[in-house]
């Protein structure tokens, strides 16, 4: 059961005593340990560990550059509201009694289904937004900053508020370091009279910018209700959007249209001619490759978008999935493919449930299923890549079916042998990679214990409600193999956005080492 501590110097700390269901690895050099009876199919469609208990929902989850995880969204009792409590994740300790912190939320800011990116130069956590009671109903919204510093685990009320109230709003890096927040509900009306409905709902249309110096100011003539409003599909609610190769901001409306977003002066919008398939405000997009884009769209449908050329988006199909994914998510793993998990047919319902899990390889355009897990995954769920190539997938509920307060680990195909035993594969371990600062287009080197085969590169995650909007990969070039390899930054930050990346590097067999986490900048 859980306890509460209270520090002598008189601010309260809750500290949870959960029970130890796995030790499942370490974020050292190491090659993880778990304990894990995996199946003669693990190489193929990699293991879910146990379920593990979480302190609250983990609706919204961040990756720290210490390779920590800062997750927010309900009370102890699984409740809506994140007005009290955040809580931290320390992964190398497993998912035992001192794995968990659960701290309190001293700024007075509902951060339930806040809009979430880091800060390029510090590596903390951006909140903007989140939830407001009015007249004791909830899900108004207010226009609050708060901002995660890692290093005192303490989250901090900025003294400059946005000039709109959002809920569900999108924060999107930019290649200066600047954070452009779209989308987001206003306010809404319980009043209600013969002729107007009881709830109105209200949206913030008006993109804003947040400078590096924490500033911030709106982009006037940039405002669209279709783009990032109350049009189109609830584009309001958390808009798909992207920095494109140009510099420039891709949104990728829920119901097909597609939008550019200048934020330079006072911002421009410009809507492209060209259109995809319908999809919905509960589907999983992510950005797996340099300017390209999978989207799950309505009807177990997938599409990729191309958004590499100065033109009009290239669309093209992505295959079938096998199960509706309605409120999954897809997380781009430590080789480049795109796993899909949780999700239902019919929404927030289990009625429908996929447990079973896809994987789409960018190389064949194929999905093939994968491991079950032993819960679902719907509404205010999360998946995020760790350090160590798994994956952590776990929330859910408030609303829904079932108060999720537990994860589950996923062990991708890549971290087991091939030969039907279930066991995992030995592995490479980086013993030494950039501690300082690196910029764009420079060489680096990376030294392993094993020859090395490939090099990937992999943006830190924000994943909440089936979008992580941070996250990006790239397979670094190498000359030659050797345990010693030289490697070279993507070219420019409109493809790799400042901040912070998961290097990995891979053996011989496939099998990747625990990534090093440098810093772009």
């Amino acid at each position: 059961m859980f306890k509460h501590f209270l520090p002598a110097q008189g601010m309260w700390r809750l500290k949870y005593l959960i029970v130890a269901t796995l030790a499942f690895f370490s974020l050292t050099d190491r090659a993880i340990t778990p304990a894990l009876a995996a199946g003669p199919e693990a190489h193929l469609k990699g293991e879910f560990g146990p379920l593990h208990n979480w302190p609250i929902i983990p609706l919204a989850m961040m990756l720290m550059p210490d390779g920590r995880v800062f997750a927010y969204g309900t009370t102890p009792a699984g409740v809506q509201n994140a007005k009290l409590h955040y809580a931290i994740w320390d992964p190398s300790v497993g998912t035992g009694t001192s794995a968990f912190e659960i701290l309190p939320n001293t700024t007075n800011t509902d951060i339930f289904c806040a809009g979430q990116a880091l800060i390029p130069a510090t590596g903390h956590a951006l909140i903007v937004g989140g939830d407001a009671v009015v007249n004791t109903k909830r899900n108004y919204a207010n226009s609050d900053v708060n901002i995660f510093d890692p290093t005192t685990d303490t989250l901090i009320r900025q003294t400059q508020n946005m000039a709109f109230k959002r809920w569900y709003a999108t924060a999107v890096t930019m290649p200066n370091g600047e954070h452009a927040i779209l989308g987001g509900r206003n306010d809404r009306n319980f009043a209600g009279t013969s002729t107007i409905p009881a709830t109105v709902e209200n949206y913030s249309p008006i993109p804003e910018v947040r400078s590096v110096a924490g500033n911030w100011r709106t982009l006037s003539t940039a405002s669209s209700d279709a783009a990032y409003g109350g049009l189109g599909g609830a584009s309001w609610f958390y808009p798909r959007a992207w920095v494109n190769p140009q510099g420039t901001i891709f949104i990728l409306g829920h119901n097909g249209p597609m939008y550019k977003l200048d934020i330079s002066g006072t911002g421009t919008l410009t809507k492209y001619k060209a259109k995809t398939v319908v999809g919905r405000n509960n589907l999983p997009s992510v950005m797996y490759a340099p300017g390209r884009i999978l989207s799950v769209r309505k009807d177990r449908v997938a599409v990729n978008v191309d958004i590499n050329g100065t033109g009009e988006p290239i669309v093209s199909p992505a295959g079938l999935l096998a199960k509706d994914r309605q409120y999954g998510s897809a997380t781009v793993l430590a080789d480049g493919r795109v796993w899909v998990n949780g999700g239902s047919s019919t929404g927030n319902d289990l009625v429908g449930m996929a447990l079973e899990s896809e994987l789409w390889d960018p190389n064949t355009g194929h999905w093939t299923t994968t491991a079950s897990a032993a819960t679902a995954r719907l509404y205010h769920s999360a998946s995020l890549l760790l350090p160590d190539g798994t994956v952590i997938t776990g929330g859910g509920g408030a609303p829904g079916p079932l108060k999720q307060l537990n994860g589950e680990i996923f062990y991708p195909p890549y971290l087991f042998k091939t030969d039907g035993s279930g066991e995992f594969a030995p592995r490479p371990e980086i013993i030494d990679a950039p501690t300082t600062i690196i910029t764009w287009d420079q060489e680096f080197s990376i030294e392993a214990t094993a020859s090395i085969s490939k090099v990937t590169l992999v943006r830190v995650g924000a994943a909440t409600h089936t979008f992580d909007h941070e996250t990006r990969f790239f397979n670094l070039p190498i000359p030659q193999t050797g345990t010693i390899v030289t490697v070279r930054t993507p070219a420019t930050a409109n493809i790799a956005p400042p901040g912070f990346y998961m290097v990995f590097v891979w053996d011989a067999s496939g099998v990747p080492s625990v990534a090093k986490i440098i810093q772009i900048g």
